[in-house]
């Protein structure tokens, strides 16, 4: 392995949370520096990874190191999901098996239930979000990463809740003798709260003193690792940190020396010859044993006792901090068991730590030192609800009760988003009902504009929810009450933000009347929305902005679509498709030209049914040959299937421009794109798309053997889904046709 790291200024990672970043080797290039960067964007960590990820490895070794880390990232691929690699079938597993978190971040759109289904039940990150109703990929990112990295304040209130620090001196070969030492150390339980300092990461070239320094200067306790490789002349051990350790302690009288013979007969180790040691080691203290407990303990307590040791105060908020120092490794081991314990009891002391309780949520919401569980991550959340109200009633003045209410209202709606993920889409509604009653009255904590931008977000997320419960009206009433939220807020403000906010309002009242079959109502709020969008999109600086222009024009050439406008409908495809290829030139990613191809197919399609044939299969040609380099490069289910629908839309046009053998071979290529999607993933979906195509293939060849291939395939489905009666019908009556 060649461990490399990113951080901020590219500074000493010392300190830092550890972020490791995997990829499928082929992956590497495009993926490690761009997500990386993404990271540091939002949290002050490092970012490790390994430089050479196609090169041979050693077990061993990336399992010790990949045991610090607080956070696993992946680049998500279609490669990563279907070839064997080392990132999916070996770091992730350990991450799993460890409860250490895993940042999965799609580079593809439509992986989601892919790698549900193969890797892991878990959260997803996708970087490219092109639906603008949907929460941003920076924001989705940093929330992530502020519930699992803790900043540089709260790692600083950890290192001041311990009450000691022991500097732990070994050689870099003896890195499991170290952590052994270390775990040790923190077995007594008097010493639980004993920090251990110790060099984890060794970055080649560069020069460490001053951070030895630093940690000399804080430690009242040097602690050896004492093997035969101590012996080794010019050994660091040897020539800088033992004499550092003696000058000290002769010298300033503030530091105790504790050496530690460590070995394990199991496995064959050496002792080490004791003589020899003095010989090297000037007035080297009286050599403890590993295994003789009791004496070792005796020696570290009677030298922890002669060192100044801080009080502590037992609270829950101090063990709150020494039960995060165990679960990120903050100059400790990680102990999941311990942080949890010492967490758990923080979170249901008689008098409360509220962090704790929110850290239980996130623990169990993102599988961090726990088993991931989203129904335990509930009762959390409703425990923590429950103490910020009572706190929040007891009567505060404004400038007492420290955001209690906004805390509370932010709570309610965390809740909501946990039930919903549960499928508990009735409480969720509820519980964002809740919120919603409750923030009207934080206008004094958090200022009238401040309350407004919240009404209007749980309004549109209780839209959300009763559209998926099948209550279109009361949706659409949320729907709309957060439009006029957010109109006032957009004509009081003006900020960029705050139209962009009215602008997907307008969006989503649009969807509901186009789910009413409403289609001049629905247009009129697209409208205004695309008006919106415009200005925002106006100097084409931002690609977000832009894309969620060609987004709004889309959705408007569908009403158009559906109304037989359909040179309207061609007006506004164009303009999207224009959009969609300047960004896919500018950002070179597959899902941006996947985005270009998909408007050139729609706009395609329109040209057919203007009788514009010749100019329909030129926009064919080009999306299919996209949607194909797509699916060559990448692999993705997603793309493979986007290829497929491509070329039934081609064959269609080479029919009508008399190239009845060219569509021909397109329906058959499709039919075996079909079946290759079933085989990999064998859904209903992909049982009806392959059967929608077996139709539309026997309908051009008036093939009675294809139109039955089709009948049988959803005649399976109609035993399970109902809904696929009629596709059924339809190809019975075909085929009584060609019969």
């Amino acid at each position: 392995m060649k461990l490399e790291y990113i951080t901020p200024g590219m500074g000493d990672p010392r300190g830092k949370p550890k972020v490791y970043l995997s990829c499928h080797p082929d992956d590497f290039d495009p993926s490690v520096n761009l997500l990386a960067q993404d990271i540091l964007r939002h949290a002050a960590c490092a970012v490790w990874y390994d430089a050479e990820p196609a090169a041979p490895w050693d077990e061993e070794e990336l399992l010790a190191c990949l045991g610090g880390v607080q956070l696993m990232a992946f680049a998500v691929t279609s490669r990563f999901l279907r070839q064997p690699n080392r990132a999916r079938d070996v770091e992730l597993r350990f991450a799993l098996r460890r409860h250490i978190p895993i940042l999965p971040i799609l580079l593809e759109a439509g992986l989601e239930r892919a790698f549900n289904e193969t890797c892991a039940e878990v959260q997803l990150v996708n970087r490219y979000v092109s639906d603008p109703t949907a929460t941003p990929y920076e924001e989705v990112l940093d929330t992530f990463l502020k519930s699992v990295l803790i900043g540089d304040e709260t790692a600083r209130k950890v290192r001041d809740a311990f009450d000691a620090y022991v500097f732990l001196s070994y050689r870099k070969k003896d890195r499991r003798h170290a952590q052994r030492l270390m775990h040790l150390i923190h077995e007594n339980p008097q010493f639980r709260d004993i920090a251990v300092w110790y060099d984890e990461y060794l970055v080649p070239g560069e020069d460490f003193n001053d951070a030895i320094r630093v940690a000399f200067d804080k430690s009242g306790l040097f602690a050896l690792a004492v093997t035969p490789n101590l012996l080794e002349p010019d050994n660091y051990v040897m020539q800088v940190e033992y004499p550092l350790a003696l000058a000290r302690r002769e010298n300033e009288k503030n530091l105790e020396i504790v050496p530690v013979e460590m070995y394990e007969p199991a496995l064959g180790d050496a002792r080490t010859d004791q003589v020899a040691l003095r010989h090297s080691y000037d007035r080297m203290p009286e050599l403890e044993d590993e295994h003789d407990r009791p004496r070792l303990d005796k020696a570290l307590a009677d030298a922890l006792g002669r060192i100044a040791r801080k009080e502590n105060d037992g609270s829950a908020q101090h063990r709150f901090f020494i039960g995060l120092a165990y679960l990120s490794g903050i100059d400790v081991e990680v102990d999941c068991a311990r942080a949890l314990s010492l967490i758990t009891s923080a979170a249901e002391d008689e008098k409360p730590c509220f962090d704790a309780t929110a850290k239980l949520v996130d623990m169990y919401t993102m599988g961090e030192g726990v088993a991931r569980s989203v129904k335990t991550a509930v009762q959390w959340q409703k425990k923590l609800v429950a103490q910020y109200r009572a706190e929040y009633e007891k009567g505060h003045s404004p400038d007492e009760h420290l955001g209690l209410g906004t805390k509370t209202f932010r709570a309610l709606m965390k809740l909501s988003d946990l039930q919903r993920e549960l499928g508990d889409l009735k409480t969720a509604a509820a519980s964002a009902r809740e919120a919603l009653n409750l923030g009207g009255g934080l206008v004094e904590e958090v200022g009238a504009r401040e309350v407004e931008r919240d009404m209007a977000v749980v309004c549109n997320r209780l839209g959300a929810l009763y559209r998926t419960l099948g209550e279109p009206d009361t949706a659409a009433d949320f729907h709309a009450r957060a439009m006029g939220i957010c109109s006032r807020l957009a004509a009081e403000m003006g900020t960029a933000r705050a139209r962009r906010d009215l602008s997907i309002c307008q969006e989503r009242v649009g969807d509901m009347h186009r789910l009413r079959k409403e289609d001049d109502r629905a247009e009129a709020f697209y409208s205004k929305a695309y008006g919106i969008r415009r200005e925002l999109a106006g100097n084409g600086v931002n690609p977000a902005a832009r894309r969620d222009l060609s987004a709004i024009l889309t959705k408007l050439g569908d009403v158009r679509k559906a109304q037989h406008d359909y040179e309207g409908a061609a007006t506004r495809y164009a303009e999207a498709m224009e959009l969609d290829r300047v960004l896919a030139e500018e950002q070179k990613n597959e899902q941006a030209w996947d985005d270009y191809a998909v408007s050139l197919a729609k706009l395609g399609d329109i040209r057919r049914t203007q009788c514009e044939y010749h100019e329909a299969l030129e926009l064919h040609l080009k999306a299919v040959e996209i949607f194909s380099r797509n699916a060559e490069k990448t692999g993705s289910l997603r793309y493979r299937r986007n290829l497929a629908s491509g070329l039934e839309k081609l064959a269609k046009s080479w029919n009508a421009c008399g190239g009845r053998e060219s569509a021909e071979t397109c329906f058959r290529e499709a039919i075996a794109l079909r079946e290759g999607l079933l085989a990999d993933s064998p859904t209903h979906s992909t049982r009806h798309e392959l059967a929608t195509t077996c139709f539309l293939c026997g309908d051009f060849n008036r093939d009675a053997d294809m139109m039955r291939r089709a009948l049988r395939l959803w005649d399976e489905l109609c035993a399970e889904r109902p809904e696929y009666r009629k596709y059924a019908d339809s190809a019975r009556r075909m085929l009584s046709k060609l019969m």
